[in-house]
């Protein structure tokens, strides 16, 4: 039997790719028996209730790292055009807010210049952050989102936390996610750095190369 993942010479992307797809489906059926049980489940069983809702957020974490991996393997060149960074992340906290997730607080700064991104890419970028500084342990504040024009196109998230490093702050895949975060903007020219701080927090900080104005 040749398949993506039993053939010798299958190229890794579809390796990943092959074990996402097979993965996909129990995770979605664990996915199914923790929604129904918190709808089963008598509201007074606050600790069963606490249970699958931490079920349900840890599907969607597995999901969030099998995305990461797919992105980290992919090589295949990059497709770019003129892009406006401040409607992509509008499309991506409503993406968020639809699926269910916490809005972010929102500091754009409006008219800023296109910038040549791959827009597959792109979006994969802003919902990776999004979705790992959410995530953030002991966040009691909405993740911040603050766009800018420095020394380009400056895209900033913050979250207050109260982990010391990735790990802690973002749980198991962290490092995953940054590493492929940090592929994509480098990827398109830009630069990426995060940092941690017990007062501070979390905060990435993104500047992508200006392409034209509007």
């Amino acid at each position: 039997m040749n398949t993506a993942v039993g053939a010798k010479t299958a190229e890794p992307l579809a390796l990943v790719e092959a074990l996402a797809h097979e993965l996909r489906q129990p995770l979605s059926a664990m996915e199914s028996t923790a929604y129904y049980l918190a709808m089963v489940l008598p509201r007074c069983e606050k600790r069963a209730q606490e249970h699958a809702s931490r079920l349900q957020r840890l599907i969607e974490q597995a999901n969030w790292i099998l995305c990461c991996a797919v992105q980290l393997a992919d090589t295949s060149p990059l497709i770019v055009e003129p892009l406006d960074l401040e409607a992509l992340i509008a499309e991506t906290v409503a993406w968020q807010v639809a699926e269910g997730g916490d809005r972010p607080q929102l500091d754009l700064a409006g008219e800023l210049p296109l910038i040549c991104l791959d827009p597959g890419r792109a979006r994969h970028l802003l919902k990776n952050l999004l979705a790992m500084m959410t995530r953030a342990t002991g966040s009691e504040h909405p993740v911040r989102v603050r766009t800018s024009r420095e020394a380009g196109v400056v895209l900033d998230l913050t979250v207050n936390t109260r982990g010391q490093g990735p790990e802690a702050c973002f749980g198991a895949g962290a490092s995953l996610g940054i590493e492929s975060a940090r592929r994509i903007v480098e990827a398109h020219g830009g630069t990426f750095q995060i940092a941690f701080g017990a007062a501070s927090g979390a905060r990435v900080r993104i500047v992508f190369m200006e392409t034209t104005a509007r």
